[in-house]
């Protein structure tokens, strides 16, 4: 934890000190010397800052820059750091080099809630990277967390930034789930964010809070098979039907939604005779219970296959499969019915991968030829 902070609070001063320096270089700080000779003439740039803010108390550029240098002991001899820190915070606390400066005192002396308040600052009024990332880095500290948790207000703009910055750091985006949590009903998410959380968490491995950030964001319960009716539009990165991208001169299933009278929305899959990307269509599943019964509605029209198709369930960790539904084949322009029985086993796991595939590895790649429609998909726990 601790390494992970220090990570990146060092990434955080290597930032600052490019900034120290590019200032140097394009004469922004004239009471600096040149960038080559700023160290060895670090007394005289003290004295003359000095004599600066006895002139004028109220200099706080002189200050500032006095802070910065007391950073380094060496390049100030004779100036308290936190003198010097907190006099350029009473004349300009919005400086961001004030910030910056206080949030990593805060940080040194474990004081969580004052480091949190200057960073929450520096991200939200500066936009800055680096305090984006200690941010993230202080998500494994428990009691940082506390005091951002206490932070997650309506229109905050730093949380955002900062889960963005949390795989940089090294810290899994599940330890900011209880921020998110806090943050959802407060709609302080964006839909971008909340697609990026779910596919990191699902990367994870984390399904189960992946699923409840899920039916959490949707506002409402969801059946076992989410849209099975598919009479709305497909949401992308959560526990929704998944087509795979393909190249429409190469795809060899047209895969589209469709109306039609009687059954309103249904999945249809128009086959072009060219090689399939397995699976064609695909929806992860959260399963808490070992024994269910999947069923729905299949119609073929002038569909050319050998083996069919099948409705494939496979545990995700290990992608072993657990059931299939009879080969789908053509039907004449006729809707039927089709139910399988599914046994999990112990050793499965709670995610399951529903996949429409081949019911022969073979025809995957010779092609299919015809029109294939699919609705009222339902699973449902049986004794």
């Amino acid at each position: 934890m601790l390494g992970l902070t220090a990570g990146a609070l060092v990434l955080g001063w290597l930032a600052w000190v490019y900034n120290l320096e590019r200032a140097c270089t394009l004469k922004q700080w004239p009471a600096l010397a040149s960038c080559t000779s700023r160290a060895s003439d670090a007394p005289a740039q003290i004295q003359r800052l000095r004599e600066r803010a006895w002139r004028n108390p109220g200099d706080s550029e002189a200050w500032i820059q006095m802070a910065v240098l007391s950073r380094e002991p060496a390049k100030a001899p004779g100036v308290n750091p936190d003198t010097a820190l907190d006099t350029a915070t009473q004349l300009a606390s919005q400086d961001y080099r004030v910030q910056r400066m206080q949030a990593a005192r805060a940080i040194q002396r474990k004081q969580w809630p004052q480091a949190v308040d200057w960073l929450l600052r520096l991200v939200q009024d500066s936009s800055d990277g680096p305090a984006a990332l200690t941010l993230a880095a202080l998500v494994a500290e428990p009691q940082a967390l506390v005091a951002m948790q206490a932070q997650v207000k309506p229109g905050a703009r730093w949380l955002e930034p900062m889960i963005d910055a949390m795989p940089q750091a090294g810290v899994p985006v599940i330890a900011a789930m209880p921020l998110v949590v806090l943050a959802l009903p407060q709609q302080g998410l964006s839909p971008e964010l909340i697609h990026r959380l779910l596919h990191q968490l699902k990367a994870g491995g984390q399904w189960l809070e992946a699923h409840a950030l899920w039916t959490a964001w949707l506002g409402h319960p969801v059946d076992l098979v989410f849209n099975g009716n598919f009479d709305t539009g497909f949401l992308a990165d959560g526990f929704d039907w998944e087509l795979i991208p393909t190249s429409p001169s190469t795809t060899g299933a047209v895969i589209r939604q469709m109306a039609i009278s009687g059954h309103g929305g249904v999945l249809q899959l128009d086959f072009t005779g060219r090689p399939l990307v397995v699976p064609i269509v695909r929806q992860h599943l959260l399963l808490l219970q070992n024994r269910y019964v999947f069923s729905g509605q299949f119609m073929g029209s002038q569909l050319r296959v050998n083996d069919g198709l099948a409705w494939v369930l496979q545990c995700v960790s290990g992608k072993r499969e657990i059931a299939r539904t009879p080969a789908l084949k053509d039907t004449a322009g006729k809707w039927q019915a089709f139910r399988v029985e599914v046994d999990l086993p112990s050793d499965c796991g709670q995610a399951v991968a529903l996949q429409l595939q081949t019911f022969s590895p073979y025809e995957s790649v010779t092609g299919l030829h015809g029109q294939l429609m699919f609705d009222d998909f339902k699973l449902e726990g049986r004794p």
